[in-house]
């Protein structure tokens, strides 16, 4: 008797099969590496101002646009989600991207400002990093002996920019060699009257009755609601206050002037914030700020000097040599030489945020 021999099914497949699968799989592996290679730009050569540009520095001005572009979206009521479709304001990514170039026209227009007036050595981003990296090390080392630092602990590079900004800043508005440092009296003068009506006016004198409530409800509104009528036939709100003796409690006065101005603006904001267009003689409206209620006449407004020259000129001078600062750089922004390809620029940025 034979014996039946019982065949197995071969689970390897036919001869070549797994050599085939391997060399699929390695073609696959391949076309993905093409599609990255293709799909992900390099970062492309950027000159501004004569300084190439690296990728991790345009990043972090790029990083610093994104924040201005979303700020200027949520000041404009739109919301940002989706950075490849185009918004009232523009291409999200092409607003970056521009944005980002005048960041590092600004750095380069200080820096290399700074550079020739001999506030700094080196204009170089760079060079901003290793003086960084110095500051930040001598203040870890002087928190380590107990010793005070003022300001931060350390820096990074966007708080350093604007730190170093800052320091050049006072230092150009206060050089005595640089030629816009040089003021003349009908430079201040000039300046003085351009800005007198919205920087030098001093606060007018005012003399209000009110009265305020904390904690106001339904019927105290209805009350003040009902003085304000007898006020306004009167015309004199103390004089009303004779028939609601039970609102007594809650009348004050004040006489406000240049003088006393920031005193009463500490302890009576917001009665002279509500108070601040009403003229001699008039009433305001019953006024309600969460359970809050109140009731304002000016009985009499008078019209304050304006803060007399001498007494702010130095301001006026510095305001004329920070303005001519501010300008400058603004020229030089204007001037700043940007070369590269900036349709590539665009498209590297752009996948930043896909």
């Amino acid at each position: 008797m034979v014996k039946k021999q019982c065949v197995r099914p071969h689970t390897a497949g036919p001869p070549g099969r797994k050599a085939l699968v391997m060399v699929l799989l390695l073609l696959a592996l391949g076309c993905a590496a093409v599609c990255l290679t293709v799909l992900s730009s390099p970062f492309p050569r950027l000159e501004v101002a004569g300084f190439r540009v690296s990728q991790a520095e345009y990043l972090r001005a790029m990083y610093q646009a994104r924040n201005d572009v979303l700020s200027d979206h949520s000041a404009a009521g739109i919301s940002l989600t989706d950075w490849s479709a185009e918004t009232e304001l523009g291409d999200p990514c092409q607003l970056v991207t521009d944005r980002a170039l005048e960041i590092l026209s600004e750095y380069y227009a200080v820096s290399t400002l700074a550079v020739e007036r001999g506030y700094l050595a080196d204009a170089g981003y760079d060079a901003m990093l290793r003086d960084m990296e110095d500051i930040n090390r001598q203040r870890q080392e002087a928190l380590g002996t107990g010793s005070v630092v003022t300001g931060l602990p350390g820096f990074t590079a966007d708080d350093y920019i604007a730190f170093r900004a800052s320091n050049i800043r006072l230092l150009f508005c206060g050089d005595p060699g640089n030629p816009e440092y040089q003021v003349t009296q009908e430079d201040i003068l000039a300046r003085y009257e351009a800005d007198r009506d919205n920087l030098y006016r001093q606060p007018d004198s005012m003399q209000l009755v009110f009265l305020l409530a904390d904690g106001a409800d339904h019927s105290l509104e209805q009350e003040f609601a009902l003085l304000r009528q007898r006020a306004l036939e009167t015309g004199q709100l103390a004089l009303a206050l004779d028939e609601s003796p039970g609102l007594k409690a809650y009348f004050q006065e004040i006489s406000v002037t240049p003088e006393n101005y920031s005193v009463f603006a500490r302890s009576h904001a917001d009665v002279l914030t509500w108070a601040a267009d009403l003229q001699s003689g008039e009433l305001s409206q019953v006024l309600r700020q969460e359970d809050r209620l109140c009731l304002i006449q000016c009985v009499q407004r008078a019209s304050a000097p304006y803060a007399p020259l001498e007494e702010v000129e130095s301001i006026v001078v510095q305001s004329i040599r920070e303005s001519r600062y501010d300008a400058l750089i603004a020229q030089r922004m204007e001037n700043t030489e940007i070369k590269g390809n900036l349709q590539a620029l665009y498209r590297f940025t752009a996948e930043q945020f896909h």
